[in-house]
């Protein structure tokens, strides 16, 4: 399959404050590498980058999401690839199986022992069933779940909330937020996101993958 570089509720006053936000924080980027192992339709891979773009915009943190995949003539090795992850650069694998973790856990991210990480897995079988239980496709689904796990990249080892993406686990309200576009990441959220990009670069490579945290 050919390369190609991909770049791409809450309640309405919640939606207003993190738009605000990124207004107050815009120009902080990200690139994350994607390597779909499952394999997923090009077109529902583009629905889904574009879909966390949105939500990451929405925090005000801009993204580039990179494709790396494997060509019939063998393992495909674009420059962006090829790149050392850190904390700006992070590395997403969607996989075709499911958790062991149970059916309520669509992904996880691997965080060293200091709450930081560069390497997260999605389970592409449970955001498939995720999307038949909710008014939304596919790739937005999916978009929502990716985001969910480089949130807890950014955010660490206590990521989750009572409210928001970070929502452990998903709900009927969360389904219905999914659907409307309105599931995002709180203000709070946003800060602590902008203030990691904000971490001098001898300190970016503190990740590993040496301890999977568990739960979705």
């Amino acid at each position: 399959m050919a390369n190609r570089a991909l770049r791409t509720g809450l309640v309405s006053g919640l939606l207003l404050l993190v738009s605000e936000m990124a207004f107050c924080v815009s120009g902080a980027q990200i690139t994350i590498t994607i390597h779909n192992e499952a394999p997923i339709p090009q077109k529902v891979l583009e629905q889904a980058t574009q879909e966390a773009s949105r939500i990451f915009h929405q925090a005000g943190v801009n993204s580039v999401w990179i494709l790396c995949q494997q060509s019939n003539a063998g393992p495909s090795t674009p420059p962006d690839c090829r790149a050392p992850v850190d904390l700006i650069h992070l590395s997403l694998r969607i996989v075709p199986w499911s958790s062991q973790m149970g059916d309520s856990t669509f992904g996880v991210a691997f965080l060293s022992e200091k709450g930081l990480g560069t390497y997260s897995d999605v389970f592409y079988p449970l955001a498939e069933k995720l999307s038949r239980q909710c008014a939304a496709s596919l790739g937005r689904v999916l978009g929502h779940v990716m985001a969910h796990e480089i949130g807890h990249l950014f955010l660490g080892t206590n990521a989750h909330s009572p409210v928001g993406i970070m929502r452990p686990q998903w709900q009927a309200e969360e389904l219905q937020q999914i659907g409307m576009g309105t599931l995002l990441f709180t203000p709070e959220q946003a800060r602590k996101m902008h203030a990691r990009l904000l971490t001098p670069s001898t300190d970016r490579r503190a990740g590993d993958t040496s301890a999977p945290r568990s739960g979705n």
